[in-house]
């Protein structure tokens, strides 16, 4: 399902004439840590409950438009789109404005998190692993190819960490065992950074580390 089924649109926004006061009041009455700051009928940003602390309360906002965050969805944007603009500035309430710029609503934290959790790759049953592997020598088609090669299928794979020398991606399977998945990539030089119960090679790891744990205690 489309985000853009979710825009609300009976949120009140705040006006930059309101006094401080009123917007404390309007923030009460929500559950956001900001409100859309308007200039009669044309958007002009987002305001941060935080940021409301120790100001004149008998003042209006005009007077603190400094404070005002410019920030916004844009109605073509992905659901990926919408939760990195989410993380990037600290937020659960998004505005979402139309090719021209103008104002057509909110977006709710909680109800992009609810489409993600509806998603494939969170919904469907299967297996996550974490892969790890030199940043030069990784490819994602290598990845979805050992999986396909052993009759299983990619669910969803997406990069978690990435750094000078390495990339771990975390990939969800499919399966009918993942014991021989994993002896695969580590067959092609990749290091399994999550933990399985069918691991068997972590399990003989295990049982070796503790069969010399037990002969340098004789």
């Amino acid at each position: 399902m489309i985000w853009q089924n979710f825009i609300d649109q009976t949120l009140q926004p705040i006006q930059v004439s309101d006094t401080i006061s009123e917007i404390r009041q309007a923030f009460k009455a929500s559950k956001f840590n900001h409100l859309p700051v308007f200039k009669k009928e044309v958007f002009k940003g987002s305001i941060n409950l935080d940021d409301l602390i120790d100001l004149d309360t008998s003042l209006p906002l005009s007077e603190y438009k400094y404070l005002i965050e410019v920030f916004y969805a844009e109605i073509h944007n992905t659901n990926l789109d919408l939760i990195h603009e989410f993380a990037n500035h600290q937020t659960n309430l998004l505005p979402v404005l139309d090719p021209d710029k103008k104002y057509r609503g909110v977006m709710k934290l909680e109800d992009i998190l609810d489409l993600f959790g509806e998603s494939p790759f969170v919904a469907n049953e299967g297996e996550v692993m974490i892969l790890r592997k030199e940043r030069t020598k990784f490819a994602f088609s290598e990845v979805a190819q050992l999986i396909e090669t052993l009759n299983a299928r990619v669910s969803g794979m997406y990069i978690s960490q990435l750094t000078q020398d390495t990339v771990e991606v975390t990939v969800k399977v499919e399966h009918q065992g993942i014991n021989e998945i994993l002896q695969t990539f580590r067959r092609y030089d990749y290091q399994i950074a999550s933990e399985h119960p069918e691991d068997l090679f972590a399990e003989d790891l295990k049982e070796h580390s503790d069969y010399l744990n037990k002969y340098l205690d004789i």
